[in-house]
């Protein structure tokens, strides 16, 4: 290699290192001569960049950044080539060759993921880097064609979606019942702002929805909830149930415009990303307004002395970045300067943050069909968590607030998991 080709390689390194693939918070490689893809393709359209892997397994952990950190949950659990990216690769090279058949054995391989993406920021081949996630993604859509895919408990939950709404065996009448406790009783059917709930807030982790409702009602905006929201599609489209993903996503559609409302703000990751990215990118679907996650709302309202934080909340504290807003949106500044600008609280960073942050392990339909790779994961995080002598373990999206809780109940850790939205709203909400 000539000292000029290894300078450029080496520059363009050196920027894909600052620069973000256009959406996302997964830095964008460029190579002399590499392909340039579409996305949202069906799986055979990929079917000859999957065998331009190497198996080097750079897939398995960071590349120089983070102290080569591991950085696959699949992978780490199992210890088995096929669970990581480069044995993925290789399947799928066999599946769409021919060499190998399709199987429900090799479904739950795919499935066994949280899609987090953390594999394909460490990869160094650009093709792979910039689009594996189309494939895996496209996998699941073919293994569900082929009648061999989703797993069994994606199924019931895809079912229950298209009965009452939510997938987690709830009735849709009650999604609103967190509010009984709020002073909240009744709300506009029209207003500038809208807040999209989401499932995992409605049904599980009430707490955070509370606490955005009282930040609302304090800010002075005229706001409201969906009359009848559903599912945002998230847990379905991910495990390739993309049919019924697009009826609730068409259903919230109209919802919203029913509303008028020029401002959706959501506090659910996963739902941020299908309202933002899903709906318009992959369904068709757009929505006239603008899709704020909460921390975004939260720096908003500061900036326009709507709501400040005032009062000192001395915690130490660090920060989980989920996947769905961090490699997926690129939304990795807003939590956090929300969190430099509540009085007494001090941020100390894991050793895995950003780009390069180890999954919670819920996603995708893992904590409901692998609950030991979920647990795995989430421990891991944990541990993590703990060496920065953090005594609050921050994030901004319940079901990744969920997920670390539970693992925390049951690995006795003594740590508190909260949302940003919480104690933003206990430093600048009156009691």
């Amino acid at each position: 290699m000539s000292s000029k080709t290894r300078e450029l390689l080496l520059s363009l390194f050196k920027k894909s290192l600052e620069n973000y693939i256009p959406g996302t918070g997964i830095t964008f490689r460029k190579a002399p001569e590499q392909l340039e893809l579409e996305r949202n393709r069906e799986l055979e359209y990929y079917k000859r960049v999957v065998y331009f892997c190497g198996k080097c397994g750079q897939c398995r952990y960071v590349y120089q950044d983070a102290y080569w950190s591991r950085v696959c949950p699949s992978g780490e659990l199992r210890k088995f080539e096929a669970f990581y990216l480069g044995g993925k690769n290789l399947l799928l090279w066999g599946l769409l060759s021919g060499k190998l058949e399709w199987s429900e054995r090799i479904a739950r391989i795919f499935y066994h993921c949280t899609l987090c993406g953390n594999c394909t920021q460490q990869c160094q081949l650009p093709e792979i880097h910039n689009y594996a996630l189309e494939w895996l993604f496209a996998a699941r859509v073919e293994f569900v064609k082929r009648g061999i895919g989703p797993m069994p408990e994606h199924k019931r939950f895809g079912d229950w979606v298209r009965k009452e709404h939510n997938p987690y065996m709830e009735l849709h009448a009650n999604r609103r019942n967190w509010m009984n406790a709020t002073k909240v009783k009744e709300l506009p059917e029209k207003a500038d702002v809208v807040y999209f709930v989401g499932c995992t807030c409605s049904y599980r982790e009430m707490e955070v929805a509370k606490a955005m409702l009282e930040i609302l009602s304090a800010s002075g905006l005229k706001f409201t909830l969906l009359k009848d929201e559903w599912c945002c599609g998230s847990p379905l489209f991910w495990t390739g149930q993309v049919d019924i993903a697009e009826e609730c996503a068409r259903h919230n559609v109209e919802e919203f415009k029913k509303t008028g409302a020029s401002v959706i703000v959501t506090s659910c990751a996963g739902c941020y990303r299908m309202l933002k990215q899903v709906y318009p990118e992959r369904l068709g679907l757009e929505i006239d307004a603008e899709i704020l996650h909460a921390p975004e709302f939260l720096l908003r309202l500061m900036k326009d002395g709507g709501l400040q934080p005032e009062r000192e909340i001395g915690w130490k504290v660090t920060y989980h970045d989920p996947c769905h807003i961090g490699r997926h949106m690129g939304l990795y500044e807003p939590p956090r300067e929300v969190i430099k600008k509540i009085p007494g609280l001090e941020l100390s960073e894991m050793v895995r943050n950003r780009r390069n942050a180890w999954c919670c392990g819920a996603g995708a339909g893992v904590k409901s069909a692998f609950k030991d790779l979920a647990l795995f994961a989430a421990t891991e995080r944990l541990k993590e968590a703990k060496e920065t002598g953090a005594s609050v373990l921050l994030t901004a999206c319940p079901f990744c607030e969920r997920n670390l809780r539970d693992a925390a109940e049951a690995g006795n850790f003594d740590i508190k998991i909260l949302d940003v939205v919480q104690v933003f709203r206990d430093s600048a909400v009156k009691k």
